[in-house]
């Protein structure tokens, strides 16, 4: 019996020792940082090293020092190379080392060479890190990968998934995070509304002083889009180029080249922070986005389109539909549904919008439709139904 109660004592010995460590709680805080295109130049497929940054994390603890280690793996699934099911591009897992005071955590300082970082005590503690390569891409992946990277230089598309893990010595997972990227081409800008080639401004008049801009651009991650439009002037300017790289009527601050908006395929000129546009005269507009990438933001700029802006009760366009509450409203509502009301042989053929204009019973101008139907164009409001009284 005595036997029996040494035995039992000594199991709730240990147990006190060993539940502190247990008790541990070790936190992640931070990021994985996303780009539309990852060149593959900006990393070293043989050592995991890369000089772009993918990650940025505070590691901290409740408790210090603790023992762990690093886990950074990088899978794919590209069905454009045939890799149709999560594939390592580059899994790294670093030799333990002590934690004893939060310390920063950036991909740049993992791989399989050494490195060594310093965490945040006062004074602080250097750490030394090296990484062990533990799997890399499959041999039989590699030579569709580098035909693509032949061909482009970046990274081909897919979805690419980056992974942290923070261990115990053990392999236990104290902390961790993950994010999938959709990496994609980005394709062309395409200019929709309004204009077209300078040749033909008589066919791309508007009737509005505050047009809404519309293209089509593919979503794009961490992107930026910008608008500029600058005044034609056939005895000044020998081309489009020239004239919206001479001076623009937006941006209003000749020092910018670019006005920045926001990430959506369209954009009604604004009542303020620009110069008016004026009735007869010809305009050009382009859209650019900025891409962010791992060797820095790319631009990619549309083409020129040109319009006119016609003047009132000088019908120029070869079109019936000349009003310009009526030119948003086929804008929005569509070509066939608008004819469906409009149209030849409809009810409301040669309608045109006078008097008094009402939304919700109450009165309004026409800059607060232009604002209300803008906001049908941008998908911030939806048409639930069409019906007419």
């Amino acid at each position: 019996m005595r036997q029996l109660k040494k035995y039992i004592t000594f199991v709730i010995i240990i147990l006190a020792v060993i539940r502190p460590v247990d008790a541990q709680n070790v936190m992640l805080s931070g990021d994985i940082y996303e780009y539309a295109t990852y060149y593959v130049s900006s990393f070293d497929l043989n050592t995991g090293g890369t000089n772009v940054q993918i990650f940025r994390y505070q590691l901290t603890s409740d408790e210090y020092p603790v023992p762990v280690r690093i886990r950074f793996r990088a899978s794919l699934v590209s069905p454009s190379l045939g890799i149709s099911s999560p594939s390592t591009i580059i899994e790294i897992v670093t030799d333990p080392f002590d934690l004893k005071a939060p310390v920063i955590l950036d991909n740049r300082d993992i791989s399989s060479e050494t490195t060594t970082i310093y965490d945040m005590a006062s004074p602080p503690n250097s750490i030394q890190i090296t990484g062990q390569v533990v799997d890399r891409l499959d041999p039989s992946q590699v030579d569709a990968i580098l035909q693509s990277i032949l061909a482009s230089g970046k990274i081909a598309d897919g979805e690419y998934t980056f992974e942290i893990q923070i261990q115990s010595v053990s392999g236990q997972i104290l902390a961790s995070d993950a994010k999938t990227i959709v990496v994609q081409s980005p394709v062309s800008i395409s200019l929709e509304y309004p204009g077209g080639v300078l040749a033909d401004t008589l066919d791309n008049v508007v009737y509005t002083t505050f047009p809404i801009f519309q293209w089509f651009s593919q979503p794009c991650a961490g992107c930026n889009t910008f608008i500029r439009v600058a005044e034609y002037d056939p005895v000044v300017h020998s081309s489009l180029e020239d004239a919206i790289d001479d001076q623009r009527v937006l941006p209003l601050n000749q020092n910018e080249s670019w006005y920045l908006i926001d990430n959506i395929n369209s954009f009604q000129y604004p009542f303020s922070g620009a110069f008016p546009l004026e009735e007869g005269k010809i305009y050009g507009w382009q859209v650019m986005m900025t891409l962010p990438t791992t060797s820095g933001a790319e631009e990619m700029p549309s083409s020129i389109f040109a319009f006119k802006i016609g003047t009132a009760g000088n019908v120029e366009t070869t079109g019936t539909v000349t009003n310009p509450l009526l030119l948003m409203l086929q804008q929005v509502l569509g070509e066939d549904q608008f004819n469906a009301f409009f149209g030849v042989g409809n009810e409301f053929q040669g309608f045109n919008p006078t008097g008094q204009i009402e939304i919700n019973g109450i009165t309004v101008d026409e800059t607060s439709v232009n604002y209300l139907l803008n906001q049908i164009l941008s998908n911030n409001y939806q048409i639930q139904s069409v019906g007419v009284e």
